[in-house]
């Protein structure tokens, strides 16, 4: 056992000095911290120079080592631990020792040491601040403002950096996904004073046909930033924030500015695309639906286009396209749509939507406004040669909408499966009671790849040592399967060689599990699997690729589904390609059978956005694969769970629906052979 017996601040030198007894072993000391976030990362360790003294050893801290190391919006709790033959020992105290907090003049942290259940740790604590607004001015050309910051103690000399963060959905008020940072000067007489061209609303914020864009000052020292801080409204400010106009560019965009109900400042960046193209006739024949539309001045038609709804959380977007010509008259347009080819693909996913616009030489693409003299009838149309229905509507924004239902044949033949994914999708596949027992009579599972993202998959193996047989005894045997199948990269090799009838899979890890780079070509997923082993803490860490900025991830993984998906369909067809669409759950049955929410819930709902979006991509990669969607169903989780509840895991009928689904799918695949 290594117990500290003192610490003392050396001031002059900026260094913490920790005695410990010279009757102690010593080889190496570190200091270290793990931060949660949405996982439990890999110990971040640094190793500490030892100085032999009379009484025996002294540890030294360095100031600047825990400045530039520490949390920038939490505390960080460091550790101390000794390395003695090749073990590794916490360092302990007897009793509370004598200490003082540190508090450098140019930080943002304050220190202290804590001796609670007898372990010396090390506290760096963010230094609390308010930003206040005292001053707001903001017009089609520039936003200035005058921003109090307040704290007890001096932030003047500080570097002040302005940010806007666009809000992943308005309800999702904790997470971004855009987000820009604009130097804005130092704090002096404890203000910091913004002025931007409005231009810094630049395109990339225009996501949504309404982004809400949140405001934040970050400090920063030459050591470290701060935590940001939402920018406070006062009573005299309010009155005079809710502004709104239109913008030159990006062309028909609004901005406006406004107090939420916290009383901070934020924005609302619209798309002001309404009623700019008019539907003004509508005719159908045996094989044609003909429209006439007219358009606003100033724009040029150019094509009809037909957009592909993909749900993304509580919004959608479009990745899938298909585009018809139009023709010119004299003061208005016309589009014929041939029901032989009125849906675009060749597979099918459950109760499709597809609006329309009016793609422009402009770059714009319009919706078309349905007026009140024009009605559909609420009957399908059968089209592609009776493959599909499809039915014209209005939606719920007045537009023109076209919703497309499948007219399947049947056929039924039990088959081969590779799953690849989580319990979303392999569970279903499971004999016990909970699930189907009698799920063998239509599919055999040939193999499970689990909780392996598509980064990890199209890496190659690591070259380095990994201690497997060190910490094997820390996982069950599926378990320390798993985690090697993941790290082995050899999971198209095994799948060719499986060749499977259909491939399953659902991108759970992707959504909501960091990567891990061990090197840098070699990336691993940090499974819950791995992270709840002593192993993970022994694997090389190079770099972490999480879920703090999920844009930045997204536009990463982007590149990998796409190397994932070209390798897969050299080995399967994209028709036998089954893609779980998955989905999350808030609430759940309790021990006493009632319902229960999550009490993480906006973080699961952030998860789900960014799941949504991942989906969204791998179909407009790979369109004719099939999907499962279990979302509207209604399905929640249940505490008997037989593998422990929570928010990925359902009640019983989920996974004899699912079961229902994939036989359905295999049933109804003829009409395609």
């Amino acid at each position: 056992m290594i117990r500290a017996q003192k610490v003392l601040w050396n001031d002059s030198d900026n260094e913490w000095r920790i005695l410990i007894s010279k009757q102690t072993s010593l080889d190496a000391i570190l200091i270290f911290y793990k931060e949660r976030r949405e996982f439990l990362r890999p110990a971040r360790k640094f190793e500490l120079e030892i100085e032999e003294v009379e009484n025996g050893y002294e540890i030294i801290l360095p100031l600047e080592l825990v400045l530039q190391h520490s949390l920038e919006d939490r505390e960080t709790k460091w550790h101390f631990f000794g390395k003695q033959k090749k073990q590794e020992t916490l360092l302990k105290v007897t009793e509370p020792l004598s200490s003082e907090m540190v508090s450098a003049s140019d930080a943002l942290h304050n220190f202290k040491f804590d001796f609670a259940e007898g372990i010396l740790t090390f506290l760096s604590q963010p230094k609390p601040f308010k930003t206040t607004l005292q001053h707001f001015s903001f017009d089609e050309k520039k936003l200035q403002l005058d921003i109090a910051v307040s704290s007890e103690y001096s932030l003047d000399g500080l570097d002040a950096v302005f940010w806007l963060k666009r809000r992943s959905r308005p309800e999702l008020y904790n997470f971004f996904e855009q987000r820009k940072a604009f130097p804005s000067g130092k704090v002096e007489n404890g203000h910091v004073q913004v002025s931007l061209p409005t231009d810094i609303f630049s395109e990339e914020f225009l996501v949504d046909e309404t982004n809400y864009i949140d405001p934040f000052i970050e400090l920063r020292s030459k050591w470290t930033g701060s935590k940001l801080a939402h920018i406070e409204t006062n009573s005299g400010a309010m009155e005079i924030i809710p502004q709104k106009f239109l913008l030159e560019e990006p062309f028909k965009t609004s901005l406006e500015s406004y107090v939420t109900g916290s009383k901070r400042l934020s924005f609302y960046y619209r798309k002001e695309l309404r009623k700019l193209v008019k539907l003004t006739s509508f005719k159908e024949r045996q094989d044609i639906f003909s429209f006439g539309f007219e358009v606003q001045k100033n724009f040029s038609p150019v094509e009809f286009v037909l957009k592909r709804r993909d749900p993304k959380f509580s919004t959608f977007e479009y990745l899938e396209e298909t585009i018809q010509p139009i023709t010119k008259k004299f003061r208005s347009y016309t589009v014929k749509l041939s029901k032989k080819t009125l849906y675009p693909l060749r597979t099918y996913q459950l109760d499709e939507k597809w609006d329309g616009f009016i793609r422009t030489k402009e770059g714009l693409d319009l919706p078309i406004f349905v007026s009140d003299e024009i009605e559909f009838d609420s009957k399908f149309d059968l089209v592609n040669e009776g493959k599909y229905r499809a039915q014209l509507m209005k939606n719920g924004m007045g537009n023109l909408t076209v919703r497309f239902a499948l007219a399947p044949t049947v056929k039924q033949e039990p088959k081969k499966l590779v799953v690849m994914g989580t319990c979303f999708s392999r569970n279903a596949f499971n004999t016990s009671p909970y699930f189907n027992p009698d799920y063998k009579s239509f599919f055999n599972v040939q193999f499970t790849q689990t909780h392996t993202s598509l980064i990890s998959a199209t890496t190659p193996a690591y070259s380095g040592e990994i201690p497997f047989d060190k910490y094997a005894d820390t996982f069950t045997a599926t378990e320390f399967g798993n985690v090697k199948d993941d790290f082995r990269k050899d999971f198209f090799q095994r799948l060719e060689a499986a060749q499977p009838d259909y491939f399953l899979i659902d991108l759970y890890p992707d959504a909501i599990r960091p990567i891990i780079w061990l090197d840098d070509k070699s990336a691993i997923t940090g499974s819950y699997i791995l992270e709840g082993s002593p192993l993970f803490d022994a694997i090389p860490c190079k770099e972490i690729l999480d879920h703090s900025d999920d844009e930045a991830f997204y536009q990463i993984w982007k590149k990998h589904a796409d190397e994932f998906l070209a390798k897969l369909m050299e080995i399967i067809p994209e028709e036998r390609i089954i893609l779980n669409k998955g989905g999350f759950t808030y609430k759940y049955y309790d021990e006493n059978q009632k319902v229960a929410t999550y009490q993480n819930k906006m973080a699961i709902q952030k998860a789900q956005l960014l799941w949504d979006r991942l989906n969204n991509y791998f179909l407009s990669v790979a369109p004719n694969v099939r999907v499962i969607d279990l979302s509207n169903k209604g399905y929640i989780g249940d505490f008997y769970y037989p593998f422990g509840h929570s928010f990925s895991h359902f009640e019983s009928g989920y996974y004899k629906d699912f079961l229902k689904e994939m036989i359905y799918i295999d049933q109804t695949n003829s009409f395609r052979d």
